[in-house]
């Protein structure tokens, strides 16, 4: 009787120490689930970190309607369509991420080539929205959808106009201007005595055009290119937002004379504005987007970046430095020329702050030489030489009309083939050198 007693409680103790691991294996595997659900809303890739200090008007807006919105969390269809564009970037991000190295560097490679392709036919002036890989193309139609600006094109397609029947048009209609205080909401504001006392065409004489000028982009297909000297030799060089010279000056020479930035570079941090010797010892011009009706009172209650207050406090506190805000006006009328010599429906955002620098010393110079807008053999996906982010939409466009004003810049340009090859260079007619009359 013991000995079966023994055991049947020898079995008992097996059994316990048996259910005693499985609870344990089962606790173990609830632990690994709630770590990789905390990992994931934890993950940085899909959370954004940004301080609330830190956000745009239009974010800190829609914050402030969800949170005072009595069904807490509906948005507008415009903010809808908005997220769904950020969503499927961020997904791309995703499938990006989790390739092998080998799936994407093929990937890569052929963004890359494709990319290649379409620069090659723009080289010529045939480039077009349907040899653009899928994803962009894709991206150039939810934006032409979401129509974030209102725009609403009256003007006229025009059929192939000549190079110097662009540069006309440029020269009538879209004419440089900048804010200067005399219109609301800024008259109201005393900026009349704020900006700058002359005019950006006048800064430098009355009358007075530099003979050769160098636009320098920041496109990655500058590197290595040797061209420091060359651009350095103009009579003055326009850079944009925070690309440096320091460390690059063999391939970008170390002159600036004019910085434009966008309005991001006055409003996040991490650009450092205020304090950057990036922004000192020059003349800069800044840019906002505004509303295609150029509603100035409302674009001032709600730029893209909050780009007023920088500007008031830079200019109280260094008067001397001349520094601008361009007209959105000015801004509108390029993306209207744009259009008006293109037969697609271009993206109804404005144009890059590249072909507005163009035009600006179009304005300012009676020769202007611009660097890797349209690249050279040289091409790559690298974004800015001055940073590591690859994506062809930097090249050819996803948000601004690129392809469509590289195109346009491309039938102004009278330099060789061999330059625009060999250096990316595009050399193009100053206004002041064009005669357009009858």
């Amino acid at each position: 009787m013991s000995f079966h007693f023994m055991i049947v409680s020898h079995l008992l103790l097996i059994l316990h120490k048996k259910i005693q691991q499985l609870v344990l294996v089962v606790m173990l595997a609830w632990l690994l689930i709630f770590l990789a659900l905390l990992s994931h809303f934890l993950d940085p890739r899909d959370v954004d970190l940004r301080s609330p200090s830190s956000l745009t008007h239009t974010e800190t807006r829609r914050l402030a309607s969800i949170q005072g919105s009595p069904s807490g969390i509906r948005a507008s269809p415009l903010e809808e369509r908005e997220e769904k564009i950020r969503r499927e970037r961020l997904r791309r991000r995703r499938r990006k991420g989790s390739m092998s190295r080998a799936e994407q560097r093929g990937r890569d490679g052929y963004y890359l080539s494709q990319s290649k392709v379409v620069v090659q036919q723009l080289r010529r002036g045939i480039a077009s929205a349907g040899m653009l890989a899928p994803h962009l193309q894709k991206s150039m139609r939810d934006y032409l959808n979401l129509n974030r600006h209102h725009v609403a094109y009256r003007g006229r397609r025009r059929g192939r106009q000549s190079g110097r029947e662009v540069l006309c048009e440029l020269k009538e209609q879209a004419r440089l201007r900048t804010l200067d205080g005399t219109e609301q909401p800024f008259s109201g504001l005393a900026w009349d005595r704020l900006v700058p006392p002359r005019p950006l065409e006048q800064l430098w004489g009355q009358g007075s055009k530099f003979k050769s000028c160098a636009v320098v982009t920041s496109a990655g297909a500058i590197l290595n290119s040797s061209l420091g000297r060359e651009i350095d030799s103009h009579e003055a060089v326009l850079r944009f937002n925070a690309a440096p010279t320091e460390g690059y000056e063999n391939d970008v020479g170390n002159k600036t004379t004019i910085r434009i930035i966008n309005s991001q570079i006055l409003a996040r941090p991490r650009h450092r504005f205020t304090t950057s010797s990036l922004y000192k010892g020059m003349t800069l011009v800044a840019w906002d987007p505004a509303p295609y009706s150029v509603d100035l009172p409302r674009w001032y209650r709600n730029p893209d970046y909050d780009l007023f207050t920088p500007y008031e406090e830079r200019r109280r506190l260094h008067p001397t430095q001349p520094f601008y805000i361009l007209h959105p006006k000015f801004i509108w009328q390029l993306w209207d020329v744009i259009q008006g010599n293109t037969q697609e429906n271009i993206q109804p955002n404005p144009p890059s702050s590249g072909f507005i620098g163009i035009v600006l010393m179009m304005s300012l110079c009676e020769e202007v030489h611009v660097y890797e807008y349209i690249p050279s053999l040289r091409q790559t996906d690298l974004c800015h030489y001055h940073e590591h982010h690859y994506d062809p939409a930097c090249t050819l466009g996803a948000y601004h009309p690129l392809l469509f004003e590289k195109l346009l810049v491309q039938r102004m340009n009278s330099a060789s083939q061999h330059d625009l090859k060999t250096k990316g260079k595009v050399t193009l007619s100053g206004f002041s050198a064009i005669n357009c009359g009858p």
